[in-house]
């Protein structure tokens, strides 16, 4: 499964953390005042019972008949509803409530003579209803106050608390957001930058700006080992060329003789005619060693030139498997054109294409008994040229290290047939990236390699 970016976990950190805290402080702040708004208004509410049911029997000892008014007067003060019962029976009753809003265990804990509280609902609405017993007078008092201001009160709270718990998580996304941009920046100027690097562009450096010292000590860490490679390379490659060109004038020297020689082969005994043969075939090799290693060399130094041209591919790889063929003596394979494929155009260097697919050809005539073909068929907006051959193919573990400098695969442990210099697929490699395709080796249809070269068709051709 594909891991999210750094950077969105980072700010669904920032907001997951926020929300949680926000929703915690929330939780306990809903709490606590609740708490204390409810305990605040039962308490006030229970004292005025205690104060209310006092005047009511100060008025059944002195005035009965004033009992009614009192209760209003009650009632009218502090917006309860008052119900007063004696001998089980209710002598006033309050217009607001009915003897029915009070629970019946509520009543007969009164009637036993304990004071009783409890909070019901009635409808949409609270009530907490106060029981006080007056058993001097044999009666009971109850008074109904309703809680719906403070239940209003505690919904404007909760949805304040929600909304302030809401904003709190979005500042929070929104300030991850921005560290992790600002984290993340870095990190990704860097994977530019390397990708740069690997593509070849050893110029690229990170910019050293005004960044926090960490990054600072990044960018700077980073360029000086991108100098240091890069050094490294240059002196590779000047080396490469400097020996491949010294060595180019003793190999001519040698050459010619050896042609000299050969034109006096018959003159030579049975040996020396056999060392002449194994001297040229050597020298063969070896001077095909040093023009790899200045093809190389050049390749490196980026001072190889690269001339491209907009050209028909089909026309384009005819010609090549042509000039190969009689170029390295070998017979020419047949040439497959998928026929959906209507005057396909590239634009290439038509030397380094040339020489590309020449070592392929060359490779498959030196390892693999020869090209058994050279098919080209069209692959979405790229160019793919196969080249199958006869041989045994290539080992799951090596179709990577073949395409590496010196890397013959397991044909290097056959000396009699390994007589090709190593660095003809890693040519074929770097002309191709140049030209900003790939190459890769599969398994052929018919058994045997098959390497694929796949460039970008031109715009003519894929508009």
């Amino acid at each position: 499964m594909r891991r999210r970016s750094l950077r969105l976990r980072l700010a669904l950190t920032f907001g997951f953390g926020a929300f949680i805290l926000s929703a915690l402080f929330a939780t306990v702040t809903f709490v606590g005042v609740h708490h204390v708004l409810v305990s605040d208004a039962v308490q006030t509410d229970l004292n005025q019972s205690y104060v209310n049911a006092a005047l009511v029997r100060s008025t059944l000892y002195t005035s009965p008949p004033d009992l009614a008014n009192e209760l209003n007067s009650i009632e009218g003060a502090t917006g309860s509803s008052v119900l007063v019962q004696t001998h089980r029976e209710w002598l006033s009753k309050s217009n607001g409530a009915a003897t029915a809003d009070v629970p019946v265990t509520l009543i007969d804990e009164v009637v036993a003579g304990h004071a009783a509280t409890q909070v019901i609902g009635v409808g949409n609405h609270v009530f907490y209803v106060v029981g006080v017993p007056i058993p001097s007078v044999e009666t009971q008092f109850f008074e109904v106050f309703p809680l719906d201001p403070v239940a209003h009160t505690l919904s404007i709270l909760l949805l304040v608390l929600v909304l302030g718990a809401a904003v709190t998580s979005l500042t929070g996304l929104a300030g991850g957001l921005w560290v992790a941009r600002r984290t993340v920046r870095p990190l990704e100027d860097v994977s530019r930058a390397a990708a740069a690097i690997a593509g070849g562009d050893l110029s690229t450096r990170l910019l050293v700006n005004r960044a926090d010292r960490e990054v600072q000590q990044l960018t700077a860490s980073f360029n000086e080992m991108v100098a240091r490679l890069t050094d490294r390379l240059e002196r590779d490659a000047r080396f490469a060329s400097d020996v491949s060109h010294e060595l180019r004038s003793p190999l001519t020297t040698l050459v010619t003789t050896a042609r000299v020689l050969r034109q006096h082969r018959e003159l030579l005994s049975d040996v020396g005619r056999q060392s002449l043969d194994l001297l040229v075939a050597d020298l063969s090799i070896f001077q095909a060693l040093v023009e790899d290693l200045l093809e190389i060399a050049r390749s490196d130094a980026g001072a190889a030139p690269l001339v491209l041209e907009t050209v028909d591919a089909a026309e384009l790889v005819r010609q090549s498997v042509r000039s190969a063929a009689r170029r390295h003596g070998f017979a020419e394979p047949p040439v497959e054109i998928d026929p959906g494929l209507d005057h396909p155009l590239v634009e290439v260097d038509r030397r380094r294409f040339e020489r590309a697919l020449t070592n392929l050809l060359d490779n498959a005539h030196h390892y693999a008994g020869g090209a058994t073909a050279v098919r080209v068929e069209g692959e979405g907006d790229h160019l793919a040229v196969h080249v199958d051959d006869a041989g045994p193919g290539v080992l799951d573990e090596e179709r990577e290290a073949v395409f590496e400098r010196f890397s013959r695969g397991h044909a290097a442990r056959n000396r009699g047939v390994a007589r090709g210099t190593g660095l003809g697929l890693a040519l074929v490699r770097e002309h191709v990236r140049t030209l900003h395709g790939t190459v890769e080796v599969t398994r052929a249809p018919e058994g045997g390699a098959r390497f694929s070269v796949r460039l970008p068709l031109a715009s003519e051709a894929s508009s």
